[in-house]
């Protein structure tokens, strides 16, 4: 290959990167990336701020001291039968008797108790689940309105811990080590989920 033939070479790759470089100016703006605009939500703050998450609170407590009412009128009359068992005659049929009825009341107990239990484990799950869907529909709603790029969840520092996994994990799922208060929407978020639950609430009669 000759001086010449280098000369074209180097003069064609020139040539061409002037063409790029004068295109890619020319290229409309919607081509190019837009602002990247980035929040931070820090989700358990707006659980406790949640009103409707206070109210379900309040009747979550309410079914639970109904259960609770029901198991100790349930125990009082198992102790009731019971001492009323004790003041009767050894092998008579009356007591034969309360002694049955006894033993199945306790099983009935038994049962009422794991069906107590397992209905507000499933009240206490459908409501949280029900509240954190309010909350990501919120935020996905407000981050659409305001043209966000992202927004990303944080939580508040809590370490204290007795075992070390247990710190570790804690360490592990933290995903913002720090954010301006600018881009926290948290505040905005409370209010908007709250003005919403306000204007859809059941009016008490």
């Amino acid at each position: 290959m000759n001086k010449t033939s280098i000369k074209y070479q180097i003069l064609t790759i020139l040539l061409c990167s002037i063409v790029s470089i004068v295109a890619f100016k020319s290229m409309p703006q919607v081509v190019m990336a837009e602002e990247l605009r980035v929040g931070i939500v820090d989700i358990n703050e707006i659980f406790d701020k949640y009103d409707k998450r206070n109210d379900l609170d309040q009747q979550l407590k309410k079914a639970e001291a109904e259960f609770k009412k029901e198991i100790e009128s349930k125990k009082k009359a198992m102790i009731d039968l019971n001492e009323e068992t004790q003041l009767l005659d050894l092998g008579s049929e009356n007591r034969s008797q309360n002694m049955e009825i006894l033993e199945r009341k306790n099983v009935e107990l038994e049962g009422y108790a794991k069906f107590a239990e397992k209905q507000l484990t499933k009240k206490y799950k459908d409501a949280f689940e029900t509240i954190y869907e309010e909350i990501i529909k919120e935020v996905n709603s407000f981050g659409k309105e305001k043209n966000y790029s992202v927004i990303i969840k944080k939580e508040k520092p809590n370490l204290q811990s007795n075992e070390l996994s247990d710190l570790q994990f804690k360490i592990g799922i933290r995903t913002v080590l720090y954010n301006s208060s600018a881009i926290d929407i948290t505040p905005n978020i409370t209010e908007r989920i709250n003005t919403r639950y306000q204007k859809e609430k059941p009016q008490e009669k």
